[in-house]
């Protein structure tokens, strides 16, 4: 039974196309908790059975066994109960298609049902962002108690206030660097300011000149002269929206500007709040140039013309004035910077 249980769950996760590993997008024999978890995930409402489920998410009623097999905490398929939250995954394609059935030999519409798809990312308070203009700093780091070079959790920091805000002893901030962003960008350059979170400190006490704070939590080493600012708590919980209005974005780096962009690293597009929101789902193309092969239409030498081939998809994070951040949660091919996003 074990086996045959097994074997069921390889077809069908191989079916869905990705599924989140162990970069914090799964869990090993663990209740899932959104919010705590990362993930897709869906609340269980008064009349669900894992049989509907499974018809309603991926338009097949076979791969309920799935949704029992990365669920550990349900004991028994045939026993789900209200307000529990289960983990899912989203398969490449949009499963969820109105059907034709017959009746009376008319045709009839059976009209698809919306599923409420949430997605769960644990990390949401410290992703980086892209803006226009750097945020406004509260202060500067001085030093670290011991002297150290690189900071971390639970070091004692001195910091120089900037007067541009407060810093209140008992408050919670960011640690924070801002490097600027020059990328050329579907043949122009785009500018911004990237911010990278790298700690949350709590102010110990406000001298007259410095302040004294407690790293609480540490992302990336902190350095001399990192700068702090407000902390700004993010809804770790977002709606997927599948299917959302085409966008002509690209991708312009990754958050650590690596060349080549993998599965579940953060990156930003050149579209920021005034398109795309949180939770939208994209795909990520590789744009096919061809300029160099030309065909002869009768009355002049014409370039050819390639669709571009989809690489993988991402999901919309957080959004800013200019650029949005963005987690890659699958590739097929090699992701870049410029890479189209829509």
């Amino acid at each position: 039974m074990q086996n045959q249980k097994t074997m069921m769950i390889i077809f069908v996760l191989t079916f869905w196309g990705f599924a989140f590993c162990s970069t914090g997008l799964a869990q090993d024999d663990k209740k899932f908790i959104p919010g705590e978890n990362s993930g897709f995930y869906y609340t269980i409402k008064k009349g669900d059975t894992l049989w509907d489920l499974s018809q309603k998410f991926y338009n097949s009623q076979w791969d309920w066994p799935g949704l029992w097999e990365m669920n550990d905490d349900i004991k028994n398929p045939h026993w789900i109960y209200p307000g529990k939250n289960i983990q899912i995954f989203l398969k490449e394609k949009a499963a969820l298609k109105p059907k034709i059935v017959k009746v009376k030999k008319s045709e009839k519409e059976e009209v698809p049902v919306k599923v409420e798809t949430s997605f769960s990312f644990s990390k949401m308070d410290h992703i980086g962002f892209l803006k226009k203009k750097a945020q406004t700093s509260l202060g500067s780091i001085i030093k670290e108690q011991d002297g150290n070079l690189m900071m971390a959790a639970n070091d004692i920091i001195y910091i120089k206030p900037s007067g541009k805000g407060a810093l209140v002893p008992g408050r919670i901030y960011h640690i924070f660097a801002a490097y600027n962003v020059e990328e050329k960008i579907h043949g122009k350059t785009f500018n911004g300011v990237k911010h990278l979170i790298k700690a949350q400190v709590k102010i110990l006490e406000h001298k007259v000149t410095y302040a004294k704070a407690l790293i609480t939590n540490a992302y990336r080493p902190v350095y001399k002269d990192d700068l702090i600012m407000e902390y700004y708590k993010r809804d770790t919980i977002l709606t997927v929206e599948d299917k959302p209005d085409p966008i002509e974005a690209r991708i312009i780096c990754s958050e650590d500007n690596n060349i080549m962009i993998n599965d579940y690293q953060i990156a930003f597009i050149d579209t920021g709040k005034a398109k795309v929101r949180p939770g939208q789902i994209y795909s990520i193309f590789r744009e096919n140039d061809n300029s160099n092969h030309t065909v002869w239409s009768g009355k002049k030498e014409d370039s050819v013309k390639i669709e571009n081939l989809e690489s993988g998809k991402l999901i919309v994070l957080h959004t800013e004035d200019i650029a949005s951040t963005v987690m890659i949660l699958s590739s097929k091919y090699a992701i870049h910077p410029d890479d189209v996003v829509n």
